[in-house]
């Protein structure tokens, strides 16, 4: 008799990807200390630009001098529990500054991973399209690549379908597809 149920793998691994928001260059700088300080060397970081160019839902909390770029770190993670990055992402936020009374954010740093078939990433909102991974975290696949493009889901967030962000995931998703050979090589 043969048997057709899926065996038990162990995790897969991918490349941890975060998009960050902030207002000022210097708090960027800080940002990517803790990122390489916890992740390792960055594989990739995307062109910089205004965050108010294609969505308003930031303007009350960072006025408009929001700017944005893609990160993608150079070594692999574990995905087992790596969702737990949004709560240290969140911990961040809010601890950049400790001296501030005031509570204000200066940056937003949105989580999640990239592997050659789909990015990812994780949040702390419930919604049709999330699932819950533990710890309070959801995830989502934000985008999906298969025949040669990045292919964009209804909630995909418009700067995700951005020429510009689109052409630097499918220059990284290059790289990956290339480390991801020589390491099955040796």
């Amino acid at each position: 008799m043969e048997l057709y149920m899926g065996i038990i793998k162990p995790p897969p691994y991918a490349y941890p990807f975060f998009a960050v928001m902030y207002k000022d260059k210097k708090d960027y700088r800080v940002i990517l200390e803790h990122l390489t300080e916890r992740y390792g060397k960055v594989l990739a970081s995307g062109n910089e630009y205004k965050v108010v160019d294609f969505t308003d839902y930031y303007l009350k909390e960072f006025g408009d001098s929001l700017n944005k770029r893609f990160v993608v770190m150079e070594n692999e993670i574990c995905l087992e529990n790596f969702h737990k990055v949004k709560i240290w992402t969140n911990e961040l936020e809010m601890n950049l500054y400790p001296g501030d009374s005031r509570g204000i954010r200066v940056a937003n740093i949105d989580p999640g991973y990239l592997e050659p078939s789909k990015l990812v990433l994780y949040s702390t909102k419930n919604f049709s399209h999330r699932i819950y991974v533990g710890n309070g975290i959801f995830a989502e696949v934000t985008l999906i690549y298969e025949h040669g493009d990045f292919k964009f889901l209804p909630w995909t967030y418009p700067d995700y379908m951005w020429q510009s962000n689109v052409d630097f995931l499918k220059s990284v998703r290059a790289n990956i597809v290339v480390l991801n050979r020589k390491k099955k090589a040796t």
